[in-house]
C-alpha cells in the first residue's frame, strides 16, 4: 500500500501539489473579513452585470474590467459574495502554480519543479493574496504565462506560442494595467533574439484582445487617473532619485519579510547563481519587471509587488540544490518549515498573523487589513445587525457616497437582498430642504451605516444605534436610525 502511494505522488506530482495548493488556499479563506478593495471591486463586479451601470462601469475608477466581471459572474453562483471573489484568486493562484511546475520542469527537472511549486504554496506573500479578491493574482498568473509562452517562441519559433503569448498579454492588460509591465522585458528578448515575426504576431493578438477597451471612450479620459499609482513621463525625467531610493528600500523590505527571510536570501542566492552561470531569460525577465516596479512607481508596498516575485521560488529553488544533499536537506527543510509556520498563521490566526509581522516591518499591512477603516472587522456584525432588524419588515441601509468600507461593502452584501434596500443617503444627494428640518418621516425604518460615525452632515436626523469596534478599537462601523418625529 505504502509502495502504490509513494509511486502514485512520484507519477503525479501535479496532482498531488494542486492538492495541497487548494487545501493551503481554500482553508478559513473568509476568516479575515472583506477588504476596503475587495468591496470596492465585488460591487463594481454586481452593478456592471446585473445593473445599469454597464460593463465598463469599472472604468470609471481607471480599472479594466476584466476581473471585475469574473467577480460578478461568481458572485451569481455562490451565495457568499466574499467567498465567491476569493475562490477567483485562488483559480488564478492555481494557474500560476501549474506555470511554475512548467517553467521550472522546462529549465531543470521534475525534482526542480516540485520543490519550486511547494515554495510557491507555502510562502506567506503568496498565500496571502491568493486568498485576497483582489486583481494580483491574477496579474502574477499573466507573468508567469507570459514567461512560459515566452520560452516556448524562443525554444520552437512556432506562431501559435506567439499567439498564445499575445491573448495572455492582452487578457493581463484587460485586467490591471500594471501587467504592461511585463510588455517591456518580453518585447527587449524577442526583438534581440531576432524574432521579430513572432512580436509582429503578438502584438497583433493582444491588441485585438484589447480592442474592446480601446473602444470605450472613458477608459482614455479616465487615463490619467492612474497617475495615483505610477509616475508620469515629466516626473521619471527629472530622476527623483530619492523616490527610487525609498521604492527599492521598500522592496528589499517587503521581500524580506513576507517571503520569509530564508527564501528571501535564498532567492538572491539563486538569482545570482542565474547570472553567474548565464542560465537563460529568467534573471533579465525578472529583474527588468522588479527594476520598472521600483523606478515607475508612485507608491509600493506587499500588494503591488507580489505579482512580480512569483518566479522567486525557482531561485530559490536553484539555490537549494546547488548545495550538497546534507545541506540541501538542511537548508532547504530549515527554510519550507518557517514559510509553512508563518502561512499557517496567516490561515488560521490572521490577527496573530499581522501583529507578530508588525513588530519586524513597516509593511506588514496590520492597519489595512486588522484595525483601520479600511479593515473589514465590524462589517459582517453590521450586515448580521441589519438583517435582524429586517426579519419583521423591510428596511433601508443608508450609507455616504463613497466607496470601501462600509459603503460598498453594504452593497457587497444586500445587492439581492429581499429585505434590505442599500441606498446612498448623503447631503450631497438630498434636497437642501431636508437638511433644515430636525426629523424625517418614513414609511420604511432608515438605518445609516457610518465610518467612524461620519454620517455625511445627517448628524441631526439620525441617532446612534449599534457600533462595532474593529481590534484594538482605532476605529469603528455605527449604525444610526432615523430619529422619529414626535
Amino acid at each position: 500500500m505504502k509502495k502504490t502511494i509513494a509511486k502514485f505522488i512520484l507519477n503525479h506530482p501535479l496532482t498531488i501539489l494542486s492538492l495541497i495548493y487548494f487545501l493551503s488556499r481554500i482553508i478559513n479563506l473568509t476568516k479575515l473579513p472583506i477588504f476596503n478593495d475587495e468591496a470596492i471591486y465585488l460591487d463594481w463586479g454586481w452593478k456592471s452585470l446585473h445593473t445599469s451601470a454597464g460593463l465598463f462601469y469599472s472604468l470609471y475608477d481607471a480599472k479594466p474590467p476584466l476581473l471585475i466581471w469574473i467577480f460578478g459572474i461568481f458572485e451569481s453562483v455562490f451565495n457568499s459574495p466574499l467567498l465567491a471573489g476569493r475562490i477567483v484568486s485562488v483559480i488564478f493562484g492555481f494557474l500560476t502554480l501549474v506555470g511554475i511546475f512548467k517553467i521550472a520542469k522546462n529549465l531543470g527537472d521534475e525534482r526542480f519543479a516540485r520543490l519550486s511549486s511547494i515554495i510557491y504554496i507555502i510562502v506567506p506573500l503568496f498565500a496571502f493574496f491568493d486568498r485576497q479578491a483582489l486583481m494580483e493574482s491574477a496579474v502574477g498568473a499573466t507573468g508567469i504565462w507570459s514567461f512560459y509562452f515566452l520560452l516556448k517562441v524562443l525554444e520552437t519559433k512556432k506562431t501559435q506560442y506567439a499567439i498564445y503569448l499575445g491573448l495572455i498579454q492582452g487578457l493581463g492588460i484587460f485586467t490591471k494595467l500594471s501587467a504592461l509591465v511585463f510588455l517591456i522585458p518580453i518585447g527587449l528578448i524577442l526583438i534581440y533574439r531576432k524574432r521579430f515575426k513572432e512580436t509582429v504576431v503578438s502584438i497583433i493578438t493582444g491588441l485585438i484582445v484589447l480592442a474592446p477597451l480601446f473602444f470605450q471612450k472613458i477608459f482614455w479620459t479616465s487615463f490619467n487617473a492612474n497617475n495615483r499609482f505610477i509616475l508620469s513621463v515629466p516626473e521619471i525625467l527629472v530622476f527623483p532619485l530619492s523616490l527610487w531610493i525609498k521604492n527599492f528600500s521598500t522592496s528589499i523590505d517587503v521581500s524580506f519579510f513576507h517571503l520569509t527571510p530564508l527564501i528571501f536570501i535564498l532567492g538572491i542566492y539563486g538569482l545570482y547563481l542565474s547570472v553567474r552561470d548565464k542560465i537563460g531569460i529568467l534573471p533579465i525577465f525578472f529583474l527588468t519587471g522588479c527594476l520598472l516596479v521600483i523606478l515607475l512607481g508612485r507608491s509600493i508596498g506587499p500588494r503591488y509587488l507580489t505579482a512580480f516575485l512569483v518566479l522567486t521560488p525557482i531561485f530559490a529553488s536553484r539555490a537549494i540544490f546547488s548545495f550538497k544533499k546534507t545541506p540541501a536537506i538542511l537548508i532547504g527543510g530549515t527554510s519550507t518549515f518557517t514559510a509553512i509556520a508563518v502561512t499557517s498563521l496567516l490561515i488560521f490566526s490572521p490577527i496573530v498573523y499581522f501583529n507578530s509581522m508588525d513588530k519586524v516591518t513597516t509593511f506588514s499591512q496590520k492597519s489595512e487589513y486588522i484595525t483601520g477603516w479600511t479593515s473589514g472587522y465590524g462589517i459582517l456584525e453590521t450586515v448580521d445587525y441589519l438583517n435582524q432588524k429586517a426579519k419583521d419588515e423591510k428596511i433601508i441601509a443608508g450609507f455616504r457616497i463613497d466607496a470601501g468600507n462600509p459603503e460598498s461593502a453594504m452593497f457587497v452584501y444586500f445587492n439581492n437582498s429581499a429585505r434590505v434596500k442599500p441606498i446612498y443617503i448623503d447631503s450631497k444627494n438630498l434636497d437642501k430642504s431636508i437638511l433644515n428640518l430636525n426629523c424625517v418621516k418614513s414609511p420604511f425604518p432608515i438605518y445609516f451605516v457610518a465610518r467612524a460615525g461620519n454620517l455625511a452632515g445627517l448628524d441631526k436626523l439620525f441617532i446612534e444605534e449599534k457600533r462595532f469596534y474593529k481590534p484594538e478599537a482605532k476605529d469603528f462601523v455605527s449604525i444610526h436610525r432615523l430619529k422619529k418625529c414626535d
